[in-house]
């Protein structure tokens, strides 16, 4: 009787400890297949942003300090007014036209990964708030590239719209860009955008860009956190040779607020 309920026992719990391994190692597997989705989605969509992000901090910062030197940056200067591009050739924006034109090209990027992310946004997965946290970095950005007369808001995500292509997954090359430029039934489009990089090139509206570099810094701080990666705002500076301060916005003067 005894080793009839031993074997019972034994079979039973044998049975029980195979259901929970199975019932175990099939949380854990679906645990790691939601976490690879997950990774895979975000890195589509965040790190492609990151890079943008960095790079469009660095460009203006540069400008930055430039205008805090001497009152303007001068190779950005190439016309007086965006309608002065139209009939331009090739070779124009690839010589004198192209400090200002590759700083527009590099925020019509940026503006084609806000767009990316936001039109998508639903299919990202953050952890606890941190959703909630990084639509309000977007939403910071886009209102401090508007400021004073800046991008409006509601024209960002078209210039954006209009530097994308093959169905979205794809920025346009500088060549592109400036090829769209060529045709002024586009270029006007993107003129806002041309108006805003003279303006900032010319040393006005600073306190426009200091506000535009807080947000892009922080916003590129979330997305390090996010993920997991090295400080990207600091490595862009050391490609380049420069050191920066992780709070440090190039140490472009804040005019008083009027």
């Amino acid at each position: 009787m005894n080793a009839a309920v031993t074997a019972v026992v034994t079979v039973v719990t044998s049975g029980v400890v195979a259901f929970l391994t199975v019932m175990f190692s099939g949380r854990q597997q679906r645990r790691a297949a939601d976490r690879s989705e997950r990774d895979q989605v975000n890195a589509r969509y965040l790190n492609p942003l990151r890079w943008q992000a960095a790079e469009v901090h660095y460009r203006l910062a540069v400008i930055g300090a430039a205008v805090e030197r001497t009152g303007s940056y001068a190779p950005a200067l190439a016309v007086d007014r965006p309608s002065q591009v139209e009939g331009k050739d090739p070779a124009w924006f690839n010589g004198h036209g192209c400090a200002l034109l590759s700083a527009a090209y590099l925020i019509a990027g940026l503006f084609a990964q806000l767009k990316r992310v936001r039109d998508d946004f639903p299919y990202l997965r953050l952890a606890g708030g941190d959703d909630t946290r990084f639509a309000a970095l977007i939403v910071r950005v886009q209102l401090a590239f508007l400021r004073e007369g800046g991008v409006y808001y509601a024209v960002q995500p078209s210039i954006g719209d209009d530097v994308l292509c093959d169905e979205g997954n794809r920025v346009r090359t500088y060549r592109e860009f400036c090829e769209l430029l060529m045709d002024p039934e586009r270029r006007v489009w993107l003129d806002i955008l041309i108006h805003f990089t003279l303006e900032t090139a010319q040393g006005r509206k600073q306190q426009r860009l200091h506000d535009v570099l807080e947000a892009v810094r922080d916003l590129s701080d979330f997305l390090d956190r996010s993920l997991a990666g090295g400080q990207s705002l600091r490595a862009r500076w050391a490609a380049e040779g420069a050191r920066m301060d992780a709070r440090d916005t190039a140490r472009i003067p804040v005019p008083p607020r009027r």
